[in-house]
């Protein structure tokens, strides 16, 4: 059986203020990312866009698909979709879950059957999302809910014969965490996590990082290894310089954790014992070093990022801190010592004389 997949990228962006398919994503854009991701999976991929040839000029192996009553949102695009496709059915996605697994899609349509619709049991975040497995039997219903302006997903689940799949199912297809699968990028703010998560997300049968989700942080500092906080103002990406001292610090000899605070969610990474809440203290005790971002007022041993034209005076106290990093010559007057981000060896120096001096 031939597998179809449509990605919806008609939307407006308002709120990330740019076109999200284009934005920049790993080595490519997020629509290229995207297709490269599912081809393997899929025999065909459609692209549902406002205007054909909206993205001809990135030369993809899709076919697009115009809106066929346009500004109608997500809903216009799955009915645009199924009245256009040869397949008797295909699983939707927007473009802006870029972490949702190409196996999640196939156990979606292996388990439609006669259904309408099959999509995934669970939170009403997960409900209300396009994401599912359709079958052109519910064209008729999506469009009398055009017609109705009857927009919401669960209006039309109900309309609709729907299956629902659990996330225990899911799981045992595609191991990543239905949280990070489903996570959307709605605003700016959502596409600088998403980057962040980008940078240590592995393949499932690689041990050399792991993502982990934690709502309660307040044991984080509870352990006697040292810790170093790495701040800077609201939007700035310091994961890529982090990332760039790990492996230099590794050769010195040090066990790193790396820590990423996201809202009330951490990215828990470089773990050297499975990450739970009840052995979280001696996963970080294991380590010789811990390095934060974005921990705020609470974190110890802060060092400040800062980058030309985006953040060039620090936001913290002076007294607050114990070094400054910049992208660009750092002229003002301080007392603190002053690192070219672009000279990571000279970083990690300053990081182990700061260490030995603890």
């Amino acid at each position: 059986m031939e597998n179809a997949l449509v990605i919806l990228c008609g939307g407006n962006s308002t709120r990330m203020g740019t076109d999200k398919a284009l934005l920049p994503f790993g080595d490519t854009c997020l629509i290229e990312y995207l297709v490269r991701k599912f081809q393997p999976y899929f025999s065909r991929i459609y692209l549902s866009v406002k205007i054909k040839g909206d993205y001809s000029h990135l030369k993809l192996p899709v076919t697009e698909i115009p809106d066929i009553y346009p500004n109608q949102g997500p809903m216009s695009g799955i009915f645009s979709g199924l009245s256009m496709i040869d397949e008797e059915c295909a699983f939707f996605m927007s473009v802006d879950t870029p972490f949702l697994e190409p196996k999640t899609g196939l156990a979606l349509l292996s388990e439609l059957g006669d259904a309408d619709i099959c999509t995934l049991e669970g939170k009403a975040s997960y409900l209300e999302t396009a994401t599912a497995a359709y079958s052109k039997n519910c064209i008729t219903t999506i469009g009398k809910c055009l017609l109705l302006h009857q927009l919401t997903f669960n209006t039309l689940r109900e309309k609709c014969s729907t299956r629902y799949v659990t996330e225990a199912a899911i799981a045992e297809a595609a191991p990543t965490p239905i949280d990070i699968q489903y996570y959307n990028l709605d605003t700016r703010d959502n596409y600088y996590h998403a980057l962040r998560i980008l940078s240590g997300i592995v393949p499932p049968d690689s041990s050399q990082a792991l993502i982990e989700y934690f709502k309660d942080t307040r044991d984080f500092f509870l352990h006697t290894t040292p810790v170093i906080s790495f701040v800077a103002k609201p939007g700035t990406i310091m994961t890529p310089l982090i990332e760039r001292l790990l492996p230099l610090l590794e050769r010195e000899g040090l066990k790193v954790v790396h820590l990423i605070k996201e809202d009330s969610s951490v990215v828990f990474k470089n773990v050297f014992f499975e990450p739970t809440l009840e052995n979280l203290s001696s996963s970080l005790s294991g380590a010789d070093l811990v390095l934060t971002e974005n921990f705020g007022a609470d974190a110890p041993n802060k060092i400040e990022i800062l980058r030309k034209y985006w953040s060039e005076t620090p936001l913290s106290d002076e007294k607050d801190l114990i070094a400054v990093f910049a992208d660009f010559p750092y002229h003002a007057e301080t007392s603190l010592p002053v690192f070219d981000l672009n000279k990571p060896k000279n970083i990690v120096t300053f990081l182990r004389e700061y260490l030995g001096r603890q």
